[in-house]
């Protein structure tokens, strides 16, 4: 099956940033991702960044850096096992649900 990935901002408020990923990404993931997300980052030095929906290839394992240098800080909503590679990158931080981010966001 071909891959179709699409990355979409949500909500922008002064530096912060709000990117859904969803579909199927192709092989190797991480350099679609890393240039998805550069693309939509910007300038935003927080990102919230929501991967729930984004499918890894059948097999593939992650693999190599994709979150792109810019941004301090991300807030990730991800399954395993996008959820446990980011956990290595100190600027992450992990959210278990959409509430939580949101008000992860709300008091930023």
């Amino acid at each position: 099956m071909a891959a179709s990935v699409r990355a979409r901002v949500l909500a922008q408020a002064g530096g912060r940033s709000w990117i859904v990923v969803d579909g199927r990404l192709p092989k190797p993931a991480a350099p679609c991702l890393c240039d998805l997300l550069r693309g939509r980052c910007g300038r935003a030095s927080v990102v919230f960044l929501d991967l729930r929906e984004a499918q890894l290839p059948v097999g593939e394992q992650v693999r190599g850096a994709f979150l792109p240098e810019g941004p301090r800080s991300f807030h990730i909503m991800a399954d395993d096992p996008l959820r446990s590679f980011l956990a290595t990158d100190r600027r992450v931080t992990a959210h278990s649900s959409v509430a939580q981010a949101w008000s992860a966001w709300s008091s930023a």
